[in-house]
């Protein structure tokens, strides 16, 4: 979304604005203390499956429906994962023109990160499941 050091990852926008997934990652919105993700049409990665377990596990609802773009002043955050990131929250979102890179003007939405937020408890929580199944932590 955003060009240079800081950019993490691009998103890939279907026509109707759903968000499938990222060029090397999955993608999640929480709205209304539901995680969303897409259930079809994407690479149903490693990480992934974990971030749906832990949510099983600690009674947070999921949703296999993508989020839409449309719909991101609803969102409670977002988060993208992929086995070198883990569960990692999104500070904010950029959309682009198709004609110039990405800078503040494009910034959509901005999302609270911290300790107390529900990305980063699910972003701690998988941490936490890898740290076990590696034997680093013990249950």
């Amino acid at each position: 979304m955003r060009q240079g050091p800081n950019l993490n990852e691009f998103l890939l926008k279907s026509e109707n604005g759903d968000l499938l997934e990222g060029s090397q990652t999955n993608f999640y919105a929480i709205v209304n203390g539901c995680l969303h993700t897409a259930g079809s049409g994407v690479l149903e990665g490693t990480v992934r499956r974990l971030a749906l377990e832990v949510c099983e596990t600690h009674g947070i609802p999921y949703s296999l429906t993508p989020p839409n773009l449309a719909d991101v002043a609803e969102w409670e955050g977002c988060l993208i994962s992929s086995t070198s990131r883990l569960l990692l929250p999104i500070d904010e979102i950029y959309v682009p023109s198709e004609t110039e890179p990405s800078g503040e003007a494009h910034r959509v939405r901005s999302f609270d990160t911290g300790d107390k937020s529900i990305a980063r408890k699910l972003s701690e929580l998988v941490l936490e499941q890898v740290q076990v199944r590696l034997g680093w932590r013990s249950v």
